[in-house]
């Protein structure tokens, strides 16, 4: 039977989606061919000017990516989103959403979709500027960094099928981005679709079978 307090969503290779969770109401978001990064900001919903941190929360978990159980931190260095479950495990909190100049300035391509106008285009009804667009959680991202200080953008360890689920701590205005890189190996090469599980109600959304169809 369908349960009419969760909702499933294809986001498209490429491009974005937002979101309101309530408080308590879990987001997974599940990998479909695997390999794709998702890009992950995530504000208070009555109060924009607080929103998931990186690098408060690399500060308060000393790692440079979540595991189960740590929360996101806002910039105020509250938990606005907890981690409850990860079938990947490897995932990044340093590196920029990329945006047009990335493509223009580091690869000479111009006009190419990119994680912060997807964010743009999904948000455009809370009328964010681009300044206004924090650093992102980039899950499924991963990145190997090297003694001698070098940072080596790897291929997506997940699989067709992993997952993670994401708890609301409070209200909050999630935005993600099915990340368009495909001039870096980070997502194989070649972006693919996401799927979206939203349970509102609290408690988490099974994933169904990663071949299962959208509802």
């Amino acid at each position: 039977m369908h349960d009419p307090a969760v909702d499933e969503i294809v986001v498209p290779a490429g491009h974005g989606y937002a979101l309101t969770l309530l408080q308590g109401a879990r987001l997974t978001i599940r990998q479909t061919t695997g390999h794709q990064v998702v890009d992950l900001i995530a504000f208070r919903e009555d109060d924009a000017t607080e929103f998931v941190s990186p690098s408060h929360t690399i500060a308060s978990t000393g790692r440079l990516w979540p595991r189960v159980g740590d929360h996101l931190l806002s910039n105020c260095r509250r938990p606005l989103l907890t981690l409850v479950a990860d079938t990947v495990g490897r995932h990044d909190l340093i590196i920029a959403a990329c945006d047009p100049w990335r493509y223009r300035y580091d690869f000479g391509v111009s006009d190419h979709r990119s994680c912060s106008d997807n964010f743009l285009e999904v948000l455009a009804p809370y009328r964010f500027a681009r300044h206004q667009l924090p650093p992102p959680v980039n899950l499924f991202q991963h990145m190997c960094y090297h003694e001698d200080g070098r940072v080596e953008f790897c291929t997506s360890l997940a699989k067709a099928g992993d997952y993670v689920t994401l708890e609301a701590r409070r209200p909050v205005l999630v935005a993600v981005s099915a990340c368009p890189m495909d001039l870096n190996p980070i997502s194989g090469g070649r972006p693919s679709d996401i799927t979206l599980i939203v349970n509102q109600a609290g408690g988490e959304a099974t994933p169904p079978p990663a071949n299962g169809q959208s509802r």
